[in-house]
């Protein structure tokens, strides 16, 4: 549920949080599953998710210093969500833990659309846009490897691990 009185550094502090759990999400979905294609993707998505919380910690410095945390990862976990990733033991768990990352993407980007006017600094403002197009896309990919993972043959290799059999 969407808070509906953030301050702005509260939601740049939960907008950051919510980039490194979505990096996170990413890292351990691939470390859980070996099908190329899917690896390919979420190392983009991974880099993407870096370098969304590098710029957002840029502009929470340069608008609030070195302000305290106003908002914790736990209270991001409440508002955004976890995809965990570690049921993941075959295809039919793969598939809902992609879609709960699509869900996860979809809620992100409709939070940095709705909370961007509350941001003071343009170019920030701009930002939370991009940030809310880029979890469309990011949406939009998951989509993507999904349905490529709903039609392929799945194995667990000798790691347990979701892979294409071939």
């Amino acid at each position: 549920m969407l808070p509906a009185n953030l301050s702005p550094l509260e939601i740049l502090d939960l907008a950051i949080h919510n980039e490194a759990m979505t990096f996170s999400t990413y890292d351990r979905l691939g470390r859980r599953v070996d099908l190329a294609t899917l690896q390919s993707k979420l190392a983009l998505l991974k880099k993407d998710e870096k370098d969304h919380r590098k710029t957002l910690k840029a502009h929470r410095r340069s608008m609030f210093g070195m302000a305290a945390p106003a908002a914790g990862e736990e209270e991001a976990q409440r508002i955004f969500g976890v995809v965990d990733t570690n049921g993941i033991r075959d295809k039919e768990s793969l598939v809902k833990t992609l879609e709960a990352a699509i869900r996860a993407e979809e809620y992100g980007a409709y939070f940095y659309e709705r909370m961007k006017d509350r941001i003071p600094d343009r170019e920030a403002r701009i930002f939370f846009e991009v940030l809310s197009s880029e979890g469309k896309f990011h949406a939009d990919i998951l989509r993507q490897q999904l349905t490529l993972v709903r039609g392929v043959k799945i194995a667990l290799d000798e790691r347990g691990r979701p892979v294409e059999a071939v």
